[in-house]
Formats: structure tokens, sequence, C-alpha cells
């Protein structure tokens, strides 16, 4: 009896461990922003396969069916996650759970065809990746686009959602600030955390957004200005 309770007392504590463990490794990404190269590598990737090549996968070129293959090889995607849905051959989707390195916990991915060819692809990255990592990678985008996506005007904050454009690379980077009503002032910083990226073919913006039967002229679509005050620098109210 004593022997069993022994035990069970040194499972409590190696979990207690295994979480403490976790929640440091998710405290440091969160609070320093830093992650190692490998581990960047795994989101951004390396050549030949950078983004919006992901795991030997790239929108407009991989058909669904070759795509669900590397996905299923991927040591990134987590095991036993990966499903699917629509026909292989027309329009369909997956998804799965991957790791950025085997630390963290999982983040999603997703990705959906039609006529067999992947058209779009999307990865979470919250809250270990931030603007600073991909502008480091890619450099300044082509566009900003700043919208008001506060869902309850009467709460303690408002967001605003932002959408980093490098079209003519086949990405999307987006993010969230925050200000408070009382305290007006939503900054953008290089050490915002990217909430998920979105990879396309390579493309024009203004064709990225028609294909959507979007207007980009309806679009608050802003030349880079860097980093500060987002009022001051990019929403025109």
């Amino acid at each position: 009896m004593k022997s069993n309770k022994t035990m069970v007392l040194v499972l409590i504590v190696s979990l207690a461990t295994v979480f403490i463990l976790i929640g440091i490794a998710m405290d440091e990404a969160h609070s320093e922003n830093i992650l190692p190269d490998t581990a960047l590598d795994n989101l951004f990737g390396t050549p030949p396969c950078s983004l919006p090549c992901w795991q030997g996968i790239t929108p407009g070129i991989t058909t669904s069916d070759d795509a669900l293959q590397k996905l299923d090889n991927s040591a990134l995607v987590s095991e036993n996650t990966l499903g699917s849905d629509g026909s292989i051959s027309g329009f369909g989707g997956a998804d799965w759970y991957w790791k950025i390195n085997n630390v963290l916990p999982d983040e999603q991915g997703n990705i959906t065809w039609s006529n067999g060819v992947v058209q779009i692809m999307e990865l979470t990255t919250f809250p270990y990746v931030s603007i600073g990592d991909a502008i480091n990678r890619f450099g300044p985008p082509e566009k900003i686009d700043v919208i008001d996506c506060t869902d309850i005007p009467e709460g303690k904050y408002r967001y605003w959602c932002v959408t980093l454009y490098y079209a003519i690379n086949g990405i999307e980077i987006h993010f969230t600030c925050e200000e408070s009503w009382t305290e007006a002032g939503a900054q953008i910083a290089p050490s915002d955390q990217i909430e998920f990226v979105r990879l396309f073919k390579p493309s024009t913006i203004e064709e990225w957004l028609s294909s959507f039967g979007l207007d980009p002229q309806s679009y608050n679509l802003q030349d880079w200005k860097g980093y500060g005050n987002l009022l001051d620098l990019y929403i025109i109210e």
C-alpha cells in the first residue's frame, strides 16, 4: 500500500515538473519573443522550400493528393491529427496540428484546394512568432491593411486587425493590436505576435483580393511606414 502511494506521489511530482517546464518555455517564448532559428525555420522554411512553400506543399502547384501525402509524412505534423473532407480531385480541404518545436504546444494548420490543386494554406503561430521575425526574413511588406475588429464596443479594449501583404511572395501575415478605450494609442511593435500566416500562389494584391470577388479599392491599403503609433501611421478615420 505504501509502495502504491509512493508511486502516485512520484507520478504527480513528475507531471507537475513537466507542466512547469512547458509553462516556462511558453512564458519565455511569449515574453521575450525569441525562438531558436531551427524553430523559426519550421515555419518560414529554408530554400528550396520557404514560404509560401511549407513541408513541400506550394499553393497553386501541389496537388491535393500530393499535399495529403506530404502532410502525412511530415515530422512536424502531429500524429493522427490530419483530417480531410471533400473530393481529392475536385474541391475540399484538410486540417491538422503541427509543432513549431518539440516543447511548445501544437499549432493548427489547414489547406483548401480546388480542381485538385492546393489554393490556400493557413498556419497558426500564436503566440510564439513575432512580426519582427517575419520582417527580418522577408523585408518590409508591400502594403499594410488595418481594420477595427472590435467585437464588444462596451468592452475594456478596442482591437485592430492588421494584415501585412507580401502578395508577390504569396504571403499574408495577420496579427491584432489592442488599445484601451480610455487611453487610445495602439502601437505596432516588432514584438507583436503573429496569429497566423496565409499562403497562396504569388500574385499582385489586386489580383489576389479580386479572386475572392473583393474590391481592392475598399481596403485601407497603406505603404509600410515602420513601427509606432498605429493611428498616426496607418488608420484613416
